[in-house]
């Protein structure tokens, strides 16, 4: 049980160290969108890609020991939570796991803020994208303005950037 539990507690802490690397390059993906830098966010979205497939791997062999831990204990199969799990260990191992648990959960909840604001840079980016290339081809797509009360309209404008230019 001992070998388990060891074996366990280091992928855990090695789960939360690639968690903190994705934060880290969500963070740089962040960055790169603000500075409109398409070579940083391709860079990013590829470290993502590496470090979720370590995840992912990790998340199996979790499982796999959280499974195995539980028969162990005699606490049956399925659905059981490391919190339910460490309930039945000496309290120095419980402890040492459940932190390390919340540093994961503290992590995932990071990666879900950075991931939300990262969304939120996309949607707008590709917006303005969008109203730009309505007014350079003059298709009537709605533009976004600020009317003199401060609030947000589309008006459509017809006319074309490059045909007052030519």
């Amino acid at each position: 049980m001992e070998t388990l539990l060891r074996d366990f507690q280091a992928l855990l802490t090695l789960e939360v160290e690639n968690l903190r690397r994705l934060e880290t390059l969500m963070r740089n993906q962040q960055a790169s969108l603000v500075r409109r830098d398409v070579g940083g966010i391709l860079e990013s979205v590829s470290g993502q890609e590496e470090c979720l497939g370590r995840i992912q791997s990790m998340e199996e062999e979790r499982a796999r020991l959280m499974a195995r831990i539980s028969e162990v204990l005699g606490l049956g199969e399925g659905g059981i939570t490391l919190r339910q799990i460490t309930e039945h260990l000496d309290p120095g191992v419980g402890e040492e796991l459940r932190a390390t648990g919340k540093a994961v959960r503290e992590t995932l909840e990071n990666i879900g803020r950075v991931n939300g604001e990262n969304r939120r840079l996309i949607q707008h980016s590709l917006e303005f994208v969008q109203e730009m290339l309505a007014a350079l081809a003059g298709d009537g797509l709605p533009v976004r303005t600020y009317g003199s009360s401060g609030t947000l309209s589309a008006e459509k404008r017809v006319r074309s950037l490059v045909n007052q230019w030519t």
